[in-house]
This record gives C-alpha cells, structure tokens and sequence, in this order.
C-alpha cells in the first residue's frame, strides 16, 4: 500500500506521547492493556477497536495514541485514525498537515493512500481527520466507512480509531458491525460516577460491545519495590487488578 511519507520519528516528543524517554512503568502499563485488548480482538475476529470517553478532555486521544504506537513495537502494521471529526487532535498531537483524512476519504475528494501519513513509527501510520466536514454524524455512519474500514484490513494488522466523546456524539457506536469494540477512557478526579454510568448506559442501550476501561491521569500509587506515578490503568474481563 503506498502512501505518503514525510514524517520523522523525532517529533514524537509531546508530553504523555510514548517516546524513547518514556518511564518504564507507563510503557509497561500500555502493554498491559494491549495484552488485553488483542486478546479482545482475537475473541471477536476484529483487529480494529474504537476508543472514546464521556466528556472532553478526558485523555482518549492521546490513550488512542499511545495504544497504537503500543501495537507497532509488536511489529504490528498498525493504523491510526482520526475520527473525531468535529474536534480532532491527531495532528497536532504527531505535527502532520490535515489537508487531507479520514473526511476526504469518505467524501472522495482524495483517495484513500493520499489520506494516510506513513513512516511516523516504524510499523505506525496516521490517517487525520482531514478538513472539518458538515456532516461527520451522517460521513462515519455511511457505508462508505465500513467500507473503508473493511478495505484497510487488507494492509493493517491493527486499527485504532479516536472517536468523539459521548457527550458530544454517539460515533463511536456506529462501528460495531465491523470493529472488535469500544474502549471507554476515564480520568482520575475528572470523570464522575454519572458520567462513567451514563457513558455505560448508552454503550449498553446502543449494544456496542465494551471491550474495557483506561483510567488515565492516575495518582501516586505505591509498589513494594518504588514510588511511582502512573498515568493509566486498565480494567478488562482479562484483567480484575
């Protein structure tokens, strides 16, 4: 699959981005989760998953993030994409030009290896969002996305796709036909109980199928062996710590 390549690796450099200065614990943390969401997707014969949250600000799209550069150091040919077409962060986050994406894809106003920005990672590309339609609700719930979707099958291992918060847009729901599930991200001292319930509730309501919790922006919690501050934990069927 040829697509465009002009990014190099050492932009990578944001705060809470995995990069070669990460602390052990937080990779680690990462790998932990994606132990547990490949086993997701290897249960539910989809290597694609959506992650969202209940409100803004929240962590998802750097969770989205992180947990695809996670999947490329397996050696996995993973695929980043944005669509979170109403606020989307992905390029900013990895510095990319958002001239064209996920919405010029869907649209076909550029073709699908245009919208894909390669060599960010090794094995790790990033589709963005692409200009800011006036229809995100009615481009991601076409057909034209399972397609899209279906299609990159064919070249990626694992998809991740950054989705909107809930509270914003229930587009992370519309891709159950076709993706392993939804992951939903909390934030320490942020996201309340009403919110983690209405979040559950319209996961259940819409039937979508929640693979996990990603709890970010943890506090100081103590190891037998070190003192440690970790960004992230996770609950799955796969892991009751």
């Amino acid at each position: 699959m040829a697509v465009k390549s002009n990014i190099s690796s050492d932009i990578i450099t944001r705060q809470f981005v995995l990069n070669e200065n990460t602390p052990t614990v937080i990779s680690d943390a990462y790998k932990k989760i994606r132990t547990n969401i490949l086993s997701s997707m290897h249960e539910r014969g989809f290597n694609c998953i959506a992650v969202t949250s209940q409100c803004k600000n929240e962590g998802k799209s750097t969770t989205s993030a992180n947990l695809a550069i996670t999947m490329s150091m397996l050696g996995k040919r993973t695929l980043l994409i944005d669509a979170d077409l109403r606020r989307p962060s992905l390029h900013d986050i990895f510095r990319l030009k958002n001239r064209t994406g996920l919405s010029t894809a869907l649209t076909g106003t550029s073709d699908v290896y245009s919208a894909i920005c390669t060599e960010v990672l090794r094995d790790f590309h990033v589709m963005p969002s692409g200009p800011v339609p006036d229809n995100p609700a009615d481009l991601l719930g076409s057909a034209n996305m399972e397609r899209l979707i279906r299609l990159l099958y064919k070249f990626y291992d694992c998809i991740i796709i950054d989705t909107p918060p809930l509270c914003v847009a229930n587009d992370a729901l519309m891709f159950g036909g076709f993706t392993a599930g939804v992951v939903l991200v909390v934030r320490e001292n942020k996201t309340t109980h009403q919110d983690l319930k209405n979040a559950l509730l319209t996961i259940s309501l819409a039937k979508s199928d929640l693979i996990g919790v990603v709890k970010t922006h943890c506090a100081a919690v103590r190891d037998e062996a070190a003192d440690y501050r970790t960004i992230l934990s996770a609950h799955s069927d796969n892991d009751e710590e």
